[in-house]
């Protein structure tokens, strides 16, 4: 008889678990009170940050396709000749974006540009100012020397390795293939840096890129003259002449074209606005999630307290 009886005591129903909530309501209060008023301190404290956003289109080769129009047509008498011109050049852009997507070419733009302070030791950014504001835990701005705790199999000067993911996790890189568009965000506390490092960026790539092509085409125009003077057919020499003419123009058009991979669809535009953070959001989430974890806490000891006081 008496377990029948605590069986329905230890039944949990929907009024109960109202009840418990009710008789913990100024602990609840409280707890929603304190976590809620830490979220609005880190939201006030959090750095604003602003984002560059770059418009791009992949560079058209016209140069290149003339000389594919040539290689289709005479490319089994240069192949006589031991010289393989292939097809086409093939789409460039996404070799390109992963060249800027590398560790290899922003670390050298890190190490070229000294960026590591700004990256590793940089707080916030005073508007009124103008200027950036750097933990002074870390870097002496008056001397310019770092002061930070060496982490372990570092050196108190950080590298350009050490600084890479400070840079890489700040910039986006979306290349939408189906209207020929690619998008590059960079985020930083400073607007105006953002859109300095951002223009940059792009202006380098291009100038890795016109220097590879440029060593790429006299490579080819010196191949293509020495067969051509070696050639004993005249037809075959008129043909590579004709290619080393068309090479030679792509080579000069290449020398004086400064978006050799990525053309500029619009300028880059300082942002006046902050993208991060959403203060407000983060204080609605942090009320919201306190009140839940209040509640289930509660919960967790008036069911426990319930039970043993049934128990007992």
């Amino acid at each position: 008889m008496k377990s029948e009886q605590s069986q329905p005591n230890q039944e949990i129903k929907l009024s109960d678990l109202i009840a418990i909530l009710w008789r913990y309501k100024l602990g609840i209060i409280l707890f929603v009170i304190i976590c809620s008023s830490l979220t609005v301190f880190y939201a006030i404290n959090k750095p604003d940050i602003y984002t560059a956003k770059g418009l791009y289109s992949p560079k058209s080769s016209d140069g290149g396709s003339s000389l594919s129009k040539l290689a289709g047509q005479f490319g089994g008498l240069a192949s006589m000749a031991g010289i393989s011109l292939g097809g086409g050049s093939g789409d460039k852009t996404d070799m390109a974006l992963e060249v800027l997507r590398s560790r290899a070419f922003l670390q050298s733009f890190i190490e070229k540009h000294d960026l590591a302070a700004p990256l590793m030791a940089v707080k916030k950014w005073d508007k009124l100012s103008n200027e950036l504001i750097y933990d002074d835990t870390m870097f002496d701005i008056k001397t310019q020397q770092w002061i930070r705790e060496v982490p372990p199999n570092k050196s108190q000067v950080p590298t350009a390795y050490e600084a890479f993911p400070f840079l890489k996790e700040n910039l986006s890189i979306e290349y939408i293939s189906k209207k020929g568009i690619i998008k590059i965000e960079l985020n930083y506390y400073s607007p105006e840096i953002a859109v300095d490092w951002l223009n940059l960026m792009v202006i380098e790539l291009n100038a890795f890129w016109q220097e590879k092509e440029l060593e790429k085409s006299e490579k080819l125009i010196a191949l293509l003259t020495k067969n051509a003077i070696e050639a004993n057919q005249s037809e075959l020499k008129s043909v590579l002449y004709s290619l080393v003419a068309e090479q030679t123009k792509s080579y000069v058009l290449a020398q004086v074209e400064n978006e050799a991979v990525l053309e500029s669809v619009v300028g880059v535009i300082i942002p006046e606005q902050k993208s991060a953070p959403s203060r407000a959001l983060l204080c609605i989430i942090g009320t919201v999630f306190s009140g839940l974890l209040a509640c289930i806490i509660a919960l967790i000891v008036g069911i426990s307290r319930e039970r043993k006081r049934f128990n007992g």
